[in-house]
Parts: structure tokens; C-alpha cells; sequence
């Protein structure tokens, strides 16, 4: 049976008797101090403090540019703003990394950073129900529009074009995301027989993620009606909206896992937790995609 990094031994004080953990005596920190948990005890950081401000940068130039009020100067807070988020937030991430890869993370980091993905993903359910729940109010009870749904003027799509089209690309890149994961768990046995197979599965995989964008983009230019255009309108481009970029967003992430798999002495060091997360992520925004078709495309078209 394999030994966890966190045994421990004892240490007697004057209070008592206190546990301190071997792997802290391997890899101290910068300050020499020792922390008694299993979690690493990280140094102080300012990212909190830039990525706080990059986002008060982002809500203070939306809301001018929204009133119309010293536009150029919003979009300019926008713009710095956006740009001081992802430099620090990339900064962070390649800092996580680092750690990683000095197997400072143990077994309760791991699973702490387990938690707050599963957290996020839950927090991000609840924002896309938000919309479900608004299309659907509007759907079944709209005694204003005469129990007319869409409102009248509307031409809906087809789910059975674009739509579908798209449906077939996510469930197909959910496969292969799931095979890349199943590969990574394959390579913890024979490193240089699966090392490709991941590599090669995540590129697939965000390859169907740019044809679903691209096939979004032009279903948005071939749009007949715009986000202005009723409470229909609104919720349509809001959900498909934020979806795409939640696939922009997975598909960056497994692009930079699939980078980090052609790396022979990455893909040695285990758990690989980044893939995994990934994979979480991914058929979360599969799942979120077939209830948009199911809700919005075809709903709408059944009561057109």
C-alpha cells in the first residue's frame, strides 16, 4: 500500500504533542517557517489586489460605455482592464504550475482545488438556470403576447440545421475529451505508448471547439432579428452568447493541457489534474449546450 506524502511525526512542546508533516521538512518554505497542515502555506501575493482592480476597471468602463457617457475613456478602461485580467490571471496560473512542478501540491491541495472547480461549475449552473428560467417564464406564460410565442414578426431557426450541426460537434469532442483523460489515466502505466494519444485527442478536441464558434459566428451574421428584439431576443443572445464563451474559454484551457502533453517530463509528473479539470469543464459546457438546443431551439420552433 502506497504511503501518502502527509506522514507525519510527532513533536513534543510544552501544550502538547503537534504533527508536522515530513514533506515541509523536504521542501521548506522561502522563510523558513514550517506549517503543521497538509496544505502548503503560500507566500503573500498582490494578484488578489491586481485582479480586483482589473475587474473594477471592467464594470466602470461597461457601465459608461452602456449610458453613453465619455465612451472612448470606457472603452479604454475595458480594454486595460480585460488585458490587466488575463496577464494576472495567466501569472497565477504559471505560478499554480510552477508549484505543481516542484511537487509542492499534495494529496489535500489537490483536492481542495477539486472542490472549487466543482464549486465553480455549480456556481456556473446556477447563472445559465437564471436564463432557463427567464426563456421559460416568458415561454409558458405569456398572457401579454396573447399567448403568442414568439412574439409575432419572429422567424425562428431551424434546430435541424446549424443548430444540430453544432450538437454533433460538442457530443463528438465530449468523446474525445473523455479519451484523452482515459489515455492520461493509461499513461501513469506506459508513459511513452499514451503520451501521443493525449496530445493528439486533445488537439481533435479543440479543433471541434473552433468549428463550433465558427459555425456560431455565422449563424449570429445570418441572424434575423437582433438582442434588442423582444424578451426572445434578449435571452437567446444571452445564453448563446455566454456559451460560446464558456467554449472559447474551455478551448483554450485543453489547448494549453494539450501543450503541456507533448511534454515528455510534464506528462511523468502525476496527478494530471489540469486534464482533469478540463474534463469536467468541457461536458459541463456539452451538457449546458443540448439544454440551449433543447430549450431555445427546439421549444421555439415547436410553438412557431
Amino acid at each position: 500500500m502506497k504511503k501518502n506524502w502527509v506522514n507525519t511525526e510527532s513533536i513534543n512542546f510544552s501544550s502538547g504533542s503537534i504533527k508536522v508533516s515530513r514533506f515541509n521538512q523536504r521542501y521548506p518554505l522561502s522563510s523558513g517557517q514550517k506549517f503543521l497542515t497538509g496544505y502548503r502555506l503560500l507566500e503573500r501575493s498582490k494578484r488578489p489586489v491586481y485582479v480586483s482592480l482589473a475587474a473594477l476597471s471592467m464594470v466602470v468602463g461597461l457601465v459608461m460605455v452602456m449610458h453613453q457617457k465619455l465612451v472612448v475613456l470606457g472603452f479604454m478602461l475595458v480594454s486595460f482592464g480585460l488585458a490587466g485580467m488575463v496577464k494576472t490571471v495567466q501569472g497565477w496560473f504559471e505560478e499554480f504550475n510552477t508549484e505543481k512542478w516542484k511537487r509542492q501540491h499534495g494529496s489535500m491541495t489537490v483536492r481542495g482545488v477539486k472542490v472549487c472547480m466543482a464549486l465553480f461549475i455549480t456556481s456556473e449552473a446556477a447563472f445559465f438556470a437564471s436564463f432557463f428560467w427567464a426563456f421559460s417564464h416568458a415561454c409558458w406564460g405569456s398572457c401579454s403576447m396573447n399567448m403568442v410565442w414568439p412574439p409575432m414578426g419572429f422567424r425562428c431557426i431551424s434546430p435541424w440545421k446549424w443548430p444540430m450541426y453544432n450538437c454533433a460537434l460538442l457530443i463528438g469532442s465530449g468523446l474525445t475529451v473523455t479519451y484523452a483523460h482515459k489515455a492520461a489515466k493509461w499513461q501513469e502505466r506506459s508513459p511513452y505508448i499514451h503520451e501521443e494519444r493525449v496530445h493528439k485527442a486533445l488537439n481533435v478536441t479543440c479543433v471541434l471547439g473552433g468549428f463550433f464558434m465558427l459555425i456560431q459566428a455565422y449563424e449570429y451574421w445570418s441572424m434575423p432579428f437582433s438582442m434588442n428584439d423582444s424578451v426572445y431576443g434578449s435571452c437567446f443572445y444571452m445564453m448563446t452568447g455566454f456559451h460560446g464563451l464558456h467554449v472559447i474559454a474551455g478551448t483554450v484551457w485543453l489547448c494549453c493541457c494539450g501543450q503541456a502533453a507533448s511534454n515528455r517530463a510534464y506528462m511523468m509528473r502525476r496527478p494530471h489534474l489540469g486534464i482533469q479539470l478540463g474534463v469536467w469543464y468541457w461536458h459541463f459546457v456539452d451538457v449546458v449546450w443540448l439544454m440551449v438546443w433543447g430549450v431555445v431551439y427546439v421549444n421555439g420552433s415547436v410553438w412557431y
